[in-house]
């Protein structure tokens, strides 16, 4: 069950607390994945608040697949070990707004040929994704795009995360608009919002 307000306030207090003892730790060291600490960070604090998305989204039912779950596409581009620890770590999730969720690993090249059901959102797991992708994506299948890397939102992603002196959720609002994906106030409130292209 997803507890919204109360249970993504106190997500983004643990954010704030956790982007400030992350400033001094981000590095310049690759790991055996193949992601930077950097990237690998930012990657583990997406995976935190990626259920605070998918939570704040309305007219999220409407994504429910005929057994009445949520699908959750996990897409990487190069190494496929970062997307399998992604697709565990949402697997532990215990369900969003009432909605189990079911997750799917796919190579970033294989969309165009998905067949599956329609995603409730698409979580981006590695490096290296065309920017007109996760536009396509988000727009072909009118559902939250999340990348965590730095860029994405800029480039094309519906969201991602804004980090400074503190991590927030962060929001692209037209591409949002272009995917037909509106939030609740409550959490635009708390996130930052990028209005470039």
């Amino acid at each position: 069950m997803f507890p919204s307000r109360h249970w993504f306030r106190t997500l983004a207090a643990g954010c704030c607390l956790l982007g400030a003892l992350l400033a001094g730790a981000w590095g310049v060291q690759a790991d055996p994945a193949g992601l930077w600490r950097e990237d690998e960070q930012r990657l583990r604090i997406g995976l935190k608040l990626f259920p605070a998305f998918l939570g704040a989204m309305e007219g999220l039912e409407g994504h429910r697949g005929q057994d009445g779950r949520l699908r959750v596409l996990v897409l990487y581009q190069g190494a496929r070990a970062p997307a399998v620890e992604a697709a565990e770590r949402l697997g532990e999730v215990d369900g969003i707004r009432g909605s189990a969720l079911v997750i799917e690993i796919l190579r970033g090249e294989d969309m165009p040929g998905y067949a599956g059901g329609p995603p409730a959102g698409i979580f981006v797991a590695s490096l290296g994704v065309d920017p007109k992708e996760l536009r396509a994506w988000s727009e072909r299948y009118r559902t939250l795009v999340f990348s965590p890397f730095a860029g994405a939102v800029e480039d094309g992603a519906v969201a991602g995360l804004y980090v400074a002196d503190r991590i927030l959720p962060y929001v692209n609002l037209k591409q949002a608009a272009r995917a037909q994906v509106r939030f609740k106030p409550f959490f635009l409130q708390v996130a930052r919002h990028y209005e470039g292209n």
